[in-house]
């Protein structure tokens, strides 16, 4: 096995069988049943036309066969070429009508296929449509542990490549029935004109389909590979464009480029076996076929010497095996193309059925939350076995102010996701206002909770439009009161069309800064309860930190506020610091208080924080002066 290979090598374990699948596919289906027996009338309608184009030809030759002598010897006193003009006028009259109807029953069949398609399209990409939304509001309802577990090239190639796929397959299974229906009405026919022929056609059908019953199960594991391998090469270029910067700055495009080649190399070797499954069945079906047709061929012939049958018999039943044969053909080879259908599906419906360990209560409450929180004997791991927190115990009384300081890696930030109950904690409890959060409506709770993270997200669109997210209804004048209070007025008057400046994907124009302020602004429009700022000031300067800052006394005076912080006046202003320590509790109460310990806030301010003080600055200006 190749290196490549053995680096991507997925083992495709099915989750789902043949009929669970298309009972799912049916739950979509179902909601069509017009269109659907639509389409099953005009399939058997076709069906059924499809077998007498040929008795047309048959016809005609048959009267092109039996004419008589054009110069008969009771004719003598009329020229011949005059005879036999008159002659070929009638004949041609003759065959005319099968020859119109032979047009005019090859034309319905193909406006009637035309028409068809149309509304198999119309049928399948509303399908489609319906799997994407629910695919989409799954992706919504999912908790982050999902998407910690799931890479986003992986989750985007399921929903655009697979989706595609899948709707490929929809059209496919419509001429996969059209085929079969077609295939019943020939092969009936083909037995009244003889059944001794038909048996020896039939004879193919087994050999046929061993050949696609060999081919499908390849197939199903080959797309299944293919696909997330596929999924493999658009996670690299999503991750490969998002860092691109980084990339450049440590010099790492030439490094990038052959990772990205050994990707690559995968995907064209799991590609290359998909191929072969869903092309390589055409030639050994064109293979039996050819067969097939020499050996009915020869069996005519000898039918036609011993006036077993006539000429023209033979003649339809080749023109029916045409069309027995390439329906025939196409269902045994249609098999491949529904199993990498089948393969998608079960990509997409993983999405739509992945466990969601973050759900409702039966009963959720729903009221205005006052803002004490309680942490009770609370654990938490993301791992198995590694626990990040470990019993927390806290009390945080409505509108007081808690700080929350600790070396990277002591749980401060997962204390933020446990409020907000993007993660439920294994064990222990969580109250706001004496209730376990888990019991309130996840929507109520998280829309009176604000989070500020360092980590800011803006979406495509307009300033003003990231200002609203959360509110999307909030008036100009509420809008401006947020601006003012996050000092983002200067900067917003700096640009183009100010609040109707257009966004780049995740606020590109702005700088890291402005990006933080109008972070900062979007969740305090919402006028949360609780509000948590997690390392929220960290991209502004000291100047805007400053303003913020003030701002900020006069606004969570009347709220409860959990600050995870690096800067000493966001510290030192709160009511109480909680020090973590490896996700322990080490020590609780105000800056001075914890200074007298000498204790771990003690070391941390001397290595984080003793800098930004007015008495240190004081201090060092004293040295450069003398």
């Amino acid at each position: 096995m190749s290196e490549e290979e053995e680096e991507f090598k997925k083992t495709y374990d099915r989750q789902y069988s043949d009929k669970e699948l298309l009972g799912r596919f049916w739950i979509y289906l179902k909601k069509y049943k017009l269109q659907l027996i639509a389409i099953i009338v005009g399939i058997v309608a076709t069906a059924v036309v499809t077998i007498l184009p040929p008795s047309m030809v048959q016809n005609g030759f048959d009267i092109l066969a039996n004419r008589t002598n054009p110069f008969p010897q009771s004719v003598e006193i009329i020229p011949s070429t005059v005879y036999l003009w008159k002659f070929q006028i009638n004949v041609w009259k003759a065959v005319l009508p099968y020859a119109l109807g032979y047009v005019a029953l090859n034309l319905f069949l193909w406006l009637a296929m035309v028409l068809l398609n149309i509304l198999v399209t119309i049928v399948s990409q509303k399908i489609i449509k319906r799997i994407q939304m629910d695919t989409y509001e799954s992706l919504q309802e999912h908790d982050l542990n999902y998407f910690d577990t799931q890479s986003t090239g992986q989750i985007m190639s399921r929903i655009t490549n697979d989706s595609q796929e899948l709707s490929e397959m929809i059209n496919v299974v419509s001429q996969f029935i059209s085929n079969a229906f077609v295939m019943v009405a020939v092969l009936i026919w083909m037995f009244v004109i003889n059944w001794r022929l038909t048996f020896i056609t039939l004879g193919m059908a087994p050999f046929v389909f061993l050949v696609a019953i060999l081919f499908r199960r390849i197939t199903r594991m080959t797309t299944g590979k293919w696909r997330a391998a596929i999924g493999e090469v658009n996670a690299s270029f999503q991750e490969s464009v998002s860092g691109i910067a980084v990339s450049k700055a440590f010099g790492r495009e030439e490094k990038s480029r052959e990772e990205f080649k050994v990707i690559n190399q995968a995907t064209f070797f799991h590609a290359k076996k998909r191929a072969f499954a869903v092309m390589g069945i055409w030639p050994l079906m064109d293979g039996i076929s050819t067969v097939g047709v020499f050996g009915i061929t020869l069996y005519g012939s000898w039918l036609i010497f011993g006036d077993l049958a006539s000429s023209s018999i033979i003649l339809l039943f080749l023109l029916l095996l045409n069309r027995f044969l390439y329906p025939l053909m196409r269902v045994a080879s249609q098999f491949s193309v529904i199993q990498s259908g089948f393969a998608a599906m079960e990509r997409v419906f993983s999405i739509v059925d992945a466990e969601k360990e973050i759900t409702n209560p039966d009963n959720p409450i729903m009221r205005e939350l006052q803002g004490q929180i309680g942490f009770e004997n609370v654990h938490h791991q993301y791992v198995q076995g590694e626990l990040v927190l470990k019993d927390i115990n806290l009390n945080i009384q409505s509108g007081e102010s808690i700080a929350v300081v600790g070396h990277t890696g002591a749980g401060k930030t997962t204390i933020a996701s446990l409020l907000m109950r993007f993660y439920d904690i294994s064990q222990g409890s969580i109250k706001i206002d004496k209730v376990d959060i888990r019991e309130y409506d996840l929507h109520s709770l998280r829309s009176q909770i604000g989070l500020v993270s360092q980590d800011v997200f803006l979406f495509s669109g307009t300033v003003l439009d990231n200002i609203r997210y959360g509110k999307p209804d909030a008036s100009l004048s509420d809008v401006q009161k947020v601006i003012d209070v996050v000092a983002a007025q200067e900067f917003i008057d700096a640009l183009p069309d100010g609040l109707e400046t257009e966004l780049g994907e995740r606020g590109k124009g702005l700088s890291a800064g402005q990006r933080q302020m109008v972070s900062f602004a979007r969740t305090l429009l919402t006028d949360p309860k609780i509000l948590i700022l997690d390392e929220a000031t960290a991209a502004v300067d000291a100047y805007t930190e400053w303003k913020i800052q003030e701002a900020l006394d006069k606004l969570l005076a009347d709220r409860t506020s959990i600050v995870i912080a690096h800067r000493l006046t966001t510290i030192k202003n709160s009511d109480r610091i909680i020090v973590l320590d490896q996700g322990e509790i080490a020590e609780e109460g105000n800056h001075d208080t914890l200074m007298e310990k000498k204790g771990l806030y003690s070391e941390l301010y001397d290595t984080y924080f003793k800098h930004q003080s007015a008495e240190w600055i004081s201090e060092i200006s004293e040295v450069f002066t003398d």
